[in-house]
């Protein structure tokens, strides 16, 4: 009987223990706002927290190069756009020194103005892009890793950009168009008209050819953009995962944190009766 009662009051010792700890654990729970402090607390559901914060630290960097890609592809529609107006002016001052009637000092004007928007050109296919980088490529472009399994370019080579010009007298770049029709400006041979026609029609040619590469800029960029969203989606519901995996509920909480009080109470009123009796009354 003794070796019996000993057992008895061992194990109401390790229940009051138990449940102690568990309502320590609760109070922390409400407190810190975290269902789970470690792995053993929920297993299954701490694997799957560690997937969840390796996602969204993979995400984050997705997004800065996004941010970043978003940054220069701004950079770039600034200039083809500095560039398609540079190109109208251009066309303004041929048409304004085909005629005849104009001066040789008014013509000089305009072609030094030509040859200025030419050497203009000249600095943006060399300009950096807000990482120091070319901002436009004289070879591949680089691409960035916006996913685990998908990189993009954010802008084209300078030969596509400044180049590859197509006229009736062959593939020009941009400054060539330019200088040629600075040249014509100027001349004095008797083809002057039909060299000051043919460098319009190269300046038009080269709008178009502006114009054409503004709008694949912005398929390209319009790509970032709709990464940028997905990915805000997905963060979101990767939070809202993990919130409700690692937070606590409230509402049950509370309600664990009474019962197993509650428990503790009543072992500890059976514990401190069992042992109020007498050794005689228990072998009795």
């Amino acid at each position: 009987m003794i070796s019996l009662t000993r057992y008895r009051t061992a194990a109401q010792i390790r229940r009051q223990t138990e449940l102690g700890q568990q309502i320590a654990e609760l109070q922390d729970s409400v407190s810190s706002g975290k269902r789970i402090t470690k792995p053993s607390d929920d297993p299954q559901a701490s694997q799957r927290v560690s997937e969840i914060r390796q996602s969204q630290a993979d995400q984050a960097i997705w997004s800065n190069n996004i941010d970043m890609a978003t940054s220069i592809a701004s950079a770039v529609d600034s200039n083809l756009g500095d560039m398609a107006d540079s190109l109208n002016r251009a066309k303004e001052l041929i048409l304004s020194g085909r005629n005849d009637t104009t001066s040789a000092i008014d013509r000089s004007a305009i072609a030094q103005e030509l040859r200025s928007i030419a050497a203009d050109f000249d600095s943006k296919s060399v300009s950096s892009d807000p990482t120091g980088a070319p901002l436009f490529p004289a070879g591949t472009p680089n691409s960035f890793p916006i996913s685990d399994t998908l990189n993009l370019p954010v802008t084209a080579s300078r030969t596509v950009i400044f180049g590859n010009v197509s006229t009736a007298s062959g593939t020009k770049t941009l400054q060539q168009i330019l200088n040629d029709a600075a040249d014509a400006i100027q001349s004095t041979t008797a083809t002057r008209a039909a060299d000051v026609q043919s460098g319009l029609d190269e300046i038009d040619a080269g709008f178009a050819h502006i114009t054409s590469e503004r709008t694949d800029h912005g398929v390209r960029a319009a790509r970032f953009d709709e990464a940028k969203t997905d990915l805000e989606s997905s963060e979101a519901n990767l939070s809202e995962e993990r919130s409700g995996l690692e937070s606590t509920d409230l509402t049950y909480a509370l309600a664990e944190f009474q019962s197993k009080q509650t428990a503790l109470q009543a072992a500890q009123t059976l514990y401190a009766r069992a042992n109020s009796k007498s050794l005689f009354d228990l072998l009795g």
